[in-house]
């Protein structure tokens, strides 16, 4: 097996690059054969991973946060090889708030992450699809492992990628949740499932998931699996501010889900035609609605122990 690397030496507030050499050592120790870069810009490893399929890696693994992830792989689903040859996607999971490796019960810890990695096996699971318009108006494609939502949560992700992640992932994600809940204004716009018209509401937050947790473990989705060709779409309408703080606890808990006000239903495509919702993809605010998603059933491999 010939395993390649990406490291986003960013990560954990700049640790993981620190950490590297460690990292590095043990698996020269374990006899792996393995390549690594190092990204340097945003949507860096998409160009590195995107070129290590196409050369025929095994396994990518992505050593960094949610951010990163998402990266490889697009960068896997952009390579210009059939499906069957694609490579399997590995995590050493090194982000602020890890919330795909929630979604599929894997550690944080390094040493267990390596042996998954060399003694794990595949699991093939479902991915995202999303086009929307990003931050030079421009119709974009992308690809997602976990979730993408659209409201205040496009919002809070501006905010936590400007706030210091020095005292770690939840803090920085409940400090830039407060300030996205005291700037955001709920939108009204009408969402459509499956060819099936919801009705106009005031969008708070429409969550889009095939794993169960965003924002820094908010287990927002908590019917949701990874490999059962679906989405599980999560609404949020007409959700005051003072609301949203005071139950904001039952998030976390997945315990949100109350109707009429917060429901959720299931669904292969989703569109929206309002202009102007903020999108979180994956942790990182990207861009803006209007937008149409669709799960791709079965897509990937990835490692699991």
């Amino acid at each position: 097996m010939k395993y390649f690397f990406v490291i986003n030496p960013n990560s954990r507030n700049r640790k993981t690059g620190k950490i590297w050499p460690e990292i590095e050592q043990k698996l020269m120790t374990r006899g792996i054969d393995f390549g690594y870069r190092f990204t340097r810009r945003p949507l860096d490893a998409t160009d590195i991973s995107r070129d290590a399929a196409s050369n025929g890696y095994d396994v990518i693994v992505s050593v960094g946060g949610d951010g990163t992830n998402n990266e490889v792989l697009n960068g896997i689903m952009s390579a210009e090889i059939p499906p069957e040859k694609r490579p399997a996607l590995g995590f050493i999971p090194q982000g602020t708030g890890g919330d795909f490796r929630r979604s599929i019960n894997l550690t944080s810890d390094i040493d267990k992450s390596i042996e998954t990695i060399i003694k794990g096996r595949k699991f093939r699971i479902d991915i995202g699809k999303i086009e929307f318009l990003n931050h030079q108006k421009s119709i974009t494609k992308r690809y997602f492992l976990n979730i993408c939502s659209f409201g205040i949560s496009g919002l809070v992700d501006y905010y936590v990628n400007h706030t210091t992640k020095l005292f770690g992932g939840k803090i920085s994600f409940m400090l830039g949740t407060l300030r996205g809940i005291l700037n955001y204004k709920n939108i009204p716009a009408n969402i459509v499932v499956d060819e099936q018209e919801l009705g106009e509401m005031n969008i708070t937050l429409v969550a889009v998931a095939n794993g169960k947790y965003f924002g820094g473990s908010m287990m927002v989705a908590p019917e949701a699996e990874v490999d059962d060709g679906l989405f599980d779409i999560v609404v949020m309408k007409d959700i005051s501010r003072l609301r949203f703080i005071r139950d904001g606890q039952k998030i976390y808990k997945g315990q949100h889900i109350i109707p009429p006000d917060v429901f959720s239903l299931k669904g292969r495509i989703l569109k929206v035609e309002k202009e102007g919702l903020y999108i979180d993809l994956d942790g990182e605010d990207v861009g803006t609605t209007p937008a149409r998603f669709e799960i791709i059933p079965k897509a990937t491999d990835i490692i699991i122990p």
